[in-house]
């Protein structure tokens, strides 16, 4: 029957651990999702602005609020991470973010506290400055002071650096750096088996490789994000999944299918205000319009898609569509409209620092330049996109504005120039020849392109089969669960209850001094190790030599009741808890810094006062003096260092030390007092302590203080 009770404890306690693990997933789901609703849901519940400048002020502010302070701090983080998202509209997110991010640095004590706020510095510096090359590095200082945490939290938290700094990588055409943080992503939705981030993770692989050019795989993990997807009940998710659907219908020239899959995305991002994501649904249908040379339409939804783009303020996107304009007006013939609008995408590119795509629209530049034989135009722009294809090292695009430029050089008569250039065009084509021939691309593109859209036909009616065939198993199974489930709880709490009792009872017999049946040592340990002590405070050890055989004396009864009054009253006068070691051996605590002569004039009015009304004790009202008392005292802390922790065991053990040395003087009252200097190192506070202690007395690195003589002392041996 104990074995089963574990069992069932064990049980309930995993139950717990995945439910909260769930609950981690979902809110991230939620905030993917719908990061307005989850906004407004925390604002609520934090009471978002909170005002406090210090650890303890938040720790307030989360008791006041009925929170834990760790799951205040972490709806805190989520507020700020929602704050700067791009879908959101708050007219002040950026300065909210912005104090969040203050208030979370100044309460952050964990790695993974600290790595969470880096990111977010990271994230708001991004999307102040777009400077996207240090964003990198500091995700990565945020990467690595968590990668050894397997915790959940810790565990969602790296699918999301993943996630950004595969994107970022992308931005900055670092190929395979971005690859290997989506393989990452990937890796960690699938061990954290949630279908919703698998499918996020396999839409973000299907966009490398769609970029790439790599129409095979990218349609491979498309379709295995479709899959998924339609085994979900998430709009986002599913906007995502059609417009990649979108995408790979456009890449196969079906325009129709694009279309349609196009604007049923936009309809759910437009009901669901994702308005950064109806914008890249924009930029695909304009492309679909533009491959199929419907110029004026492609044109209209640009335009569309770059006004969305300046309500959310994604201003690189702006200017790419600015760009992308600017070739349709060239195709139109509209080449003022065209240099124009390719002149505006360039002021963005250069003042957010974009070169990978300053470097694309300086090459549209040349070709439209050269196109109307505007050669010095011609000249200008390929020599600036040369400059920045070798910063980026993009070969194919460093050819390409050398063949402009040869050309120019040409129709200018320049024929050195021309020269120097055609020569400058084959020896890159020398170094960036092919080393591997060309694959079996087209026919791994057409087994996929199969494989899609036989899983497009069959994923409903696989999915239903799948339904039908479990429904009722799954009934019949969760009644019986649940059944044995509340039978297993009710016994487990009501044993639980019963355990709960015994243990607090053979706790508290555990605290007490067995002979006074008053608190003793183990409650004096606690207590230590409860209290802080790294503050000034003073620890004591009393002997009372009457008091040693008391329990001879008067008998186990009596005793025990004299020594329970005489604690009360030596409680009263110290003002604070006192705790019986053994017979005559008392120790205390002081919240504030007392010497000896307090204490040892403090235990004298105490011992004055009880003789008075207790005069049944052989000898003690007549030699109830000062000569009895012997007291062991130091002061804390013993280190000055705050980072050096001493157990309450060894603290006690010094002022056993102390007062060991107190009793060996044969004049009374005495007392010693320990006090390290400044430089004392933390060893000699270690086991073994007697002997650690007698060697830095020796060594002057304690000093001893006594109202005896010191040099008459015989301190204990070890």
């Amino acid at each position: 029957m104990l074995r089963l009770a574990y069992l069932l404890l064990f049980f309930s306690l995993f139950t717990s651990s995945v439910v909260a693990a769930k609950d981690l997933e979902q809110q991230e789901i939620e905030f993917k999702e719908n990061p307005g609703k989850l906004y407004i849901k925390l604002l609520k519940s934090t009471e978002y602005p909170q005002h406090f400048t210090t650890k303890e002020a938040f720790v307030q502010v989360a008791n006041d609020l009925g929170f834990q302070p760790v799951e205040l701090q972490r709806d805190l983080e989520v507020l700020a991470r929602v704050n700067l998202e791009a879908n959101l509209t708050s007219p002040t997110k950026y300065e909210d973010a912005k104090q969040l991010i203050e208030q979370l640095d100044l309460i952050a004590t964990t790695a993974y506290d600290k790595a969470m706020v880096i990111m977010l510095k990271a994230r708001l510096r991004g999307r102040e400055n777009k400077e996207y090359q240090p964003i990198v590095v500091q995700y990565m200082d945020a990467l690595n002071m968590i990668n050894t945490d397997t915790s959940t939290q810790a565990t969602i938290f790296k699918y999301i650096l993943h996630e950004h700094l595969a994107g970022l990588n992308m931005m900055l055409l670092q190929s395979t750096a971005a690859l290997s943080h989506f393989n990452r992503y990937r890796e960690i939705a699938y061990q954290l088996h949630n279908d919703y981030f698998i499918a996020e993770a396999e839409t973000a692989l299907g966009k490398y490789y769609n970029r790439s050019g790599d129409k095979a795989k990218s349609l491979q993990h498309f379709s295995e994000a479709f899959r998924l997807a339609n085994g979900v009940n998430y709009p986002q998710l599913k906007s995502q999944t059609l417009i990649n659907l979108a995408r790979t219908y456009r890449d196969l020239e079906q325009w129709d299918d694009a279309l349609k899959y196009a604007h049923e995305a936009a309809d759910i991002q437009q009901n669901l205000g994702l308005e950064s994501y109806l914008a890249e649904t924009l930029n695909v249908i304009a492309m679909v319009y533009e491959g199929q040379e419907k110029w004026t339409k492609a044109v209209d939804y640009y335009l569309n898609a770059q006004q969305v783009n300046e309500r959310v303020g994604n201003i690189i996107a702006v200017g790419v569509n600015f760009h992308n304009v600017g070739g349709i007006y060239a195709k139109l013939d509209n080449i003022p409209a065209a240099l124009n609008a390719l002149q505006r995408a360039n002021e963005i590119f250069r003042s957010l620092k974009t070169h990978h795509y300053l470097v694309h629209n300086e090459l549209l530049f040349t070709q439209i330049n050269a196109e109307q034989a505007q050669w010095e135009e011609t000249i200008k722009h390929a020599k600036q996109t040369l400059e920045l294809a070798k910063q980026l090292k993009q070969t194919d695009i460093e050819i390409e504005a050398l063949e402009y430029l040869s050309n120019a050089y040409r129709k200018t008569n320049d024929l050195s120039a021309a020269i120097d250039t055609i020569e400058s065009i084959v020896e890159l084509i020398k170094i960036t020849k092919e080393s591997a021939k060309e694959s079996n691309g087209h026919s791994e593109f057409t087994e996929q392109k199969l494989k899609f859209e036989l899983t497009t036909l069959n994923s409903k009616l696989e999915q239903q089969i799948a339904n039908n065939k479990h429904n009722q198993f799954i009934i019949i199974l969760f009644a019986l669960s649940l059944i044995i489930v509340v039978s297993l709880m009710i016994f487990t709490w009501r044993k639980y209850i019963q355990k709960r009792r015994l243990y607090l009872k053979s706790e508290a017999i555990n605290h007490i001094e067995p002979t006074s049946q008053t608190p003793g040592y183990r409650a004096f340990i606690q207590t230590l190790d409860s209290i802080d002590l790294t503050t000034a405070k003073t620890l004591a050890l009393i002997n009372i030599t009457e008091l040693n055989h008391i329990d001879l004396q008067l008998g186990l009864t009596e005793s025990r009741q004299f020594m329970q009054k005489f604690l009360v009253q030596m409680e009263q006068q110290f003002n604070t808890q006192v705790f019986m070691i053994r017979s005559g051996l008392i120790a205390c605590y002081f919240d504030q810094p007392r010497d000896a002569e307090y204490i040892h004039a403090q235990t004298m009015q105490c011992l004055e006062t009880f003789k008075t009304i207790q005069t049944n004790i052989p000898n003690f009202s007549n030699t109830c003096n000062a000569h009895q008392i012997s007291i062991g005292h130091i002061n804390l802390p013993l280190i000055a260092n705050p980072d050096v922790t001493i157990s309450a065991q060894l603290h006690f053990e010094t002022i056993q030390y102390a007062l060991a040395a107190a009793l060996a003087i044969p004049e009374k009252p005495a007392f010693v007092s320990l006090r390290p200097l400044n430089f004392a190192p933390a060893a000699i506070f270690m086991p073994p302590l007697y002997l650690n202690l007698s060697q830095a007395l020796n060594r002057g690195i304690i000093r001893a203080e006594s109202n005896r003589n010191i040099l008459e002392f015989n301190w204990p041996k070890c």
